[in-house]
């Protein structure tokens, strides 16, 4: 019996600006690894719609796709304030 591997995809090609990374600080955003959507290699990480997604693929991602929002950052903690006085 032989097995055949499907080739792993390409990861996404890289932006010529800096890609501002997405805050993913909220627990559901870990789960159980599974393979990438994107690049096909394991991650524990889901976006808000559950796909299994590294941070760095969906920024890339994201760069790729302007105006369009497949992956997106956490709203900010309540409470939590970056003006202090």
């Amino acid at each position: 019996m032989s097995t055949r591997h499907r080739p792993a995809a390409a990861p996404p090609e890289q932006p010529a600006v800096p890609v501002p990374l997405l805050d993913w600080h909220d627990g559901r955003h870990f789960a159980w690894p599974e393979r990438c959507v994107l690049c096909r290699k394991t991650t524990p990480l889901r976006s808000h719609a559950g796909e299994a997604v590294h941070k760095t693929c969906a920024g890339l991602w994201n760069a790729a796709h302007p105006g369009e929002t497949r992956f997106v950052s956490d709203l900010p903690k309540s409470g939590k304030r970056k003006d202090h006085a």
